[in-house]
């Protein structure tokens, strides 16, 4: 396979993408679909994985002509996206996605039975509703017992489409650390034996663990036929979307920092030890001997799309990002008073989807409105807030490791005129540099990594 190509594909929140690379990650072609995810019952996320293989399918006939030199398909996915599925890996209901709130009561009574300190200690993390699986199962398990008792598995996006692909069941580290069931400390490819007997899920139940870059078998013959792919392609395991992303961006020294706006923003810092805080999540990176600091603000990009169809609904969509938000922003750099017109800005508790650390539904607010708050004044105070959240993650982990100067930053929000001003002055006082990430790119180098031998 060291000749192939590597198809590389991106199981987004909202978005799918896909590309195919030569061995040496030159990008020969890529293509993307976009679908709706669900949101419903004050809290509740998720999506259908069909739409997932939906897109699939109509991406591979969009780039037929590339197909044939393909050897490797590799992944990156949202996570956890969990799936209940049957013995044949048929999803039994939709895919939980990070934010979703429906599991606030079951994160709080498994908190409670475990102990916070061993979850911390062993796990790395704190269980949350959405963002970690175990509460998830716990929930369909009180809620829907007739699913709990037809799932042969409870896996993430990337075990959903590696089933699909190969027969086989997997996950990996990069998407099972913050679940509450992996054992995050050490990583060592192991299931928490203490919290499956607690929490009483079978172990059984629960997919085997391997690394993000080993093969998990090779595609099934149907499956290569429906869509167009060599009947010889090995698939890989996979990992974390915003994992990969920090890979294809460099984040691997100690101390590296990254931040991704995307739908959700994400600040990273990469770190050569475990370590564990009731205020972020910590991640096992797909390299060895590394983990990653995961501080999540559930909506990052999404908070602006809710600004414009609340407040600028007569405001098309490009001209919204491309013209009146970077105006908003020069206009406030470039003021005579900077700080007078800061305190005129109204406070902004970002919480519109919930908080990935709490265990109650949190909510979004503005305070300090006056009939002279104008709606720039609230986009202001809205992108502020966002910025200065992350700013407590880079002050915290300062305690931990010794931070570098430079934050790489990337995603849709980042491009946006005027965001490293922002950064500049609510997030903290570094040298922020856009690149041009990607976790397509990031799912490319693992298939490097399999056709090299890298990481073994």
């Amino acid at each position: 396979m060291k000749d192939r190509d590597i198809l590389a594909i991106d199981v987004g929140t909202t978005a799918f993408k896909m590309g195919v690379f030569s061995p040496d990650l030159e990008k020969r072609c890529e293509v993307s679909r976009n679908y709706e995810i669900n949101l419903y019952d004050r809290g509740k996320a998720d999506i259908e994985p069909e739409k997932w293989w939906q897109a699939l399918r109509e991406c591979c006939s969009e780039m037929e002509v590339f197909l044939n030199s393909i050897g490797i398909i590799s992944f990156s996915v949202t996570t956890p996206g969990l799936v209940p599925m049957a013995e044949d890996g048929t999803a039994l209901g939709p895919a939980i996605l990070f934010f979703d709130g429906r599991s606030h009561k079951q994160a709080r009574e498994i908190r409670q039975k475990v102990g916070e300190e061993k979850f911390l200690r062993e796990t790395c993390n704190l269980p949350v509703s959405g963002g970690s699986s175990l509460c998830s199962i716990l929930w369909i398990r009180e809620n829907q017992p007739e699913i709990w008792n037809a799932s042969e598995k409870f896996g993430h996006c990337n075990t959903y489409m590696v089933k699909r692909f190969t027969g086989r069941w997997a996950i990996d580290p990069s998407t099972t650390s913050i679940t509450g069931l992996y054992n995050t400390a050490h990583h060592d490819l192991t299931w928490n034996q203490d919290v499956l007997a607690i929490a009483e899920i079978p172990e059984a139940k629960l997919p085997p663990l391997m690394q993000s870059y080993h093969k998990v078998g090779e595609i099934l013959p149907g499956i290569a036929r429906e869509l167009g792919l060599p009947e010889d392609c090995d698939v890989l395991c996979g990992g974390n979307d915003a994992v990969l992303a920090a890979l294809s961006g460099g984040l691997t020294a100690p101390g590296d920092i990254n931040n991704i706006c995307g739908t959700c923003e994400i600040t990273n810092v990469c770190v050569d030890r475990p370590v564990s805080s009731r205020n972020f999540n910590v991640r096992c990176h797909v390299i060895p001997n590394r983990w990653v600091t995961f501080f999540v603000l559930n909506t990052g990009g999404i908070a602006l799309d809710w600004f414009h169809s609340v407040f600028c609904r007569e405001i098309t969509t490009d001209y919204f990002y491309e013209e009146y938000v970077p105006s908003v922003l020069e206009d406030f750099f470039n003021s005579v008073d900077i700080d007078r017109l800061e305190a005129e800005i109204p406070e902004y508790v970002p919480f519109l989807q919930g908080c990935r650390y709490s265990l109650g539904q949190l909510t979004a607010s503005f305070s300090g409105l006056t009939l002279e708050t104008t709606r720039e004044k609230i986009l202001l105070g809205l992108i502020k807030g966002n910025a200065a959240y992350h700013g407590e993650h880079l002050k915290e982990a300062a305690g931990l490791v010794k931070l570098g100067r430079k934050v790489m930053t990337t995603g849709g929000g980042a491009k946006i005129r005027g965001f490293l001003q922002v950064k500049k002055r609510w997030t903290g006082d570094f040298a922020y540099e856009y690149q041009n990430q990607s976790s397509l790119l990031g799912a490319t180098r693992l298939g490097q990594f399999y056709q090299t031998g890298g990481y073994k």
